[in-house]
């Protein structure tokens, strides 16, 4: 493949030889150059690209990103990603990102209000790129790392394990990253979280299996369970005291 430095307006090569691919145009059966950067023919593909000399970073799968919330609705959360951790280049291509209820919290997470505020700075790791961008907050290292009051709109502090509101004497609840307070940002983004995505059961699962009882329907004690609350029926359908007053019946006959 063949790589030269080129600038916007020069010849790089001809319609019929090599179609216009990333930073190229077509004119009059000829490709140009549209960006400063350096030119690939591909031979193979018979395409020709210029690629930027700093081109935009884009996201990937495992990137620790940094975002504002700016809509919340139902279980779903929506941050604008503005930077990503360790990459100073501009994001390209998409940059609003959902988080949904199941993905905020590494514990069970009944209102999606308690965890984030309309305007709270938070820190994310990205699980998927598309067809739709989404992220997780769902890790000790993530959450939100700057919060805002949610009447006076001043920041919060940390006292304690709570965010309070110095001039509105107000506690607030948030899904806090672990370095709210001292926030890690030179550290590199394996330190955060980076680069895993691992596969973790939804915190409402858990949840709804203690609400059942804490015990599995094949579990010790299950059938003894069921048993109570049918009053007592056997398999035959009838009560243990039924049976013991036909067994009675019969031995005086």
């Amino acid at each position: 493949m063949e790589r030269k430095m080129v600038l916007p307006g020069d010849e790089i090569a001809v319609a019929e030889e090599f179609e216009p691919g990333e930073g190229t145009y077509e004119a009059k059966g000829l490709v140009f150059a549209a960006t400063p950067g350096v030119l690939e023919l591909d031979p193979a593909n018979r395409v020709a690209r210029v690629r930027a000399f700093n081109p935009p970073a884009e996201l990937r799968v495992g990137d620790i990103v940094y975002g504002v919330v700016d809509d919340i609705r139902g279980m779903m959360a929506t941050a604008t990603i503005q930077a990503i951790h360790g990459r100073a280049r501009q994001i390209s291509g998409e940059s609003g990102g959902t988080i949904h209820i199941s993905n905020v919290s590494e514990e069970y997470t009944e209102d999606i209000h308690d965890m984030y505020r309309l305007g709270d700075i938070i820190r994310a790791k990205v699980i998927q790129v598309k067809p739709s961008l989404q992220l997780t907050t769902a890790e000790p290292t993530l959450g939100v790392v700057k919060a805002l009051c949610s009447v006076c709109r001043g920041p919060l502090e940390m006292r304690g394990r709570e965010l309070y509101c110095p001039r509105d004497e107000r506690s607030e609840r948030r899904k806090l990253a672990a370095d709210y307070a001292d926030l890690k940002l030179s550290v590199p983004a394996t330190e955060l979280g980076g680069g895993r995505v691992a596969e973790r059961v939804r915190g409402g699962e858990r949840r709804e299996g203690r609400e059942r009882g804490g015990r599995d329907r094949g579990g010790p004690g299950g059938g003894r369970d069921r048993d109570r609350d049918r009053g007592g029926r056997g398999r035959d359908g009838r009560s243990r005291e039924r049976g013991g007053r036909d067994r009675d019946r019969d031995r005086r006959r």
